[in-house]
């Protein structure tokens, strides 16, 4: 029989009072800097700009668009806006995933990668870099084909393994980790160090430049579907956290549950890397930001970490495109800003004796 102390019990129901008050606040001000973002930039698009070019699109007040140049139409239509949509689709799949891994693993620094889909769909869009030249549609084709390959394999060699220990899955992914590393490292020795491994190197690195509607069309419905039944499934992930003995006794299909939540988890980030490259510490760090914010329930953790990391990616890419130096791979800024915010977050958790 499990106990609940006083203090934990009003702190759930403190959290559980919070929720929509803070989700309200937070769906808020992503909305708002959503549309300030669009603005942001060497060519200023007002709001009223937005909704004239959102209505000529519609075939509605032709007449309109006559004092719009033709240069911020293409800006905000064919750059800006997909590149926003595809910041806040990627962001939201890789914190959805981080939450849902670090539950399924009882581990606070897993991350999507910890099976090993990313370093394979890293090695896949190396491989499409070096043989195809690069082709988009090739590119992010290998790389997904190469992150669903990396499930399917982890789970193949787990299931003739005795037991499902979680132990088990996480040593697994980290030889699969290892092995599509160890080829994607090969692979960037024998590349030309003047074109195809800068191509390589700079993929793998993210970034957002090359968004456009086809990615959108690609990534976006895949990723809400996969959000979807990860956000729907969420209430099983409190019992998944339990220890195996405990969710066995539960009468809880644990094989199958971990193989159903992995297989959207592998979705979702396959799909992301495959469009936009390798974004570092998002899927790690603000799940965690979720938390300290929402409580532990993971039926409030994983939609709240979903819009913290929209915003969140949104707000990175924002600064990458309005550098007045140039643009960088999105990584590195993600980097600067989550390692040490991550490191404050692990002190102030201590000090109070919440980690």
């Amino acid at each position: 029989m499990i106990r609940i102390s006083g203090t934990e019990s009003s702190t759930a129901i403190n959290h559980s009072k919070r929720l929509w008050p803070i989700l309200s606040v937070t769906l808020l001000i992503f909305i708002v800097f959503f549309f300030l973002s669009l603005n942001i930039g060497k060519i200023h698009v007002t709001f009223a700009d937005m909704i004239t070019i959102f209505l000529h699109k519609m075939n509605l007040g032709q007449g309109f668009t006559a004092d719009i140049t033709a240069q911020k139409q293409i800006v905000f239509w064919n750059v800006r806006l997909p590149r926003s949509i595809l910041a806040c689709t990627v962001g939201a799949a890789l914190s959805v995933a981080g939450a849902v891994m670090q539950t399924l693993y009882r581990n606070p620094l897993a991350s999507p990668d910890i099976i090993g889909v990313t370093q394979a769909a890293n090695l896949g869009a190396g491989l499409a870099i070096f043989f195809f030249s690069g082709s988009t549609l090739v590119v992010e084709g290998f790389s997904f084909c190469f992150g669903v390959m990396a499930l399917l394999l982890t789970f193949a060699i787990v299931s003739r393994m005795p037991g499902s220990s979680v132990t088990a899955l996480v040593l697994i992914g980290v030889i699969i980790s290892a092995l599509f590393q160890a080829g994607l490292t090969l692979l960037l020795y024998m590349s030309d160090p003047y074109s195809d491994m800068l191509r390589i190197t700079y993929w793998l690195m993210g970034a957002f430049n090359a968004a456009n509607w086809k990615n959108v069309a690609t990534v976006l419905p895949l990723v809400c579907i996969g959000i979807f039944f990860l956000i729907l499934f969420s209430w099983r992930l409190n019992i998944m956290g339990q220890t195996d003995e405990e969710i066995k006794a539960l009468g809880v299909n644990l094989s199958r549950w971990r193989f159903i939540y992995i297989l959207f988890v592998a979705l979702i980030v396959s799909v992301s890397t495959a469009a936009v490259g390798n974004i570092a510490w998002v899927g790690l760090i603000i799940p965690h930001i979720a938390r300290s914010i929402i409580g532990s329930n993971q039926k409030r953790v994983v939609p709240y970490a979903a819009v913290l990391g929209a915003f969140f990616l949104l707000l990175i890419d924002t600064i990458v495109r309005n550098i007045p130096t140039g643009e960088v791979p999105i990584s590195v800024i993600t980097s600067f800003v989550a390692a040490p915010f991550l490191g404050w977050l692990i002190f102030s958790k201590q000090k109070r004796g919440e980690w």
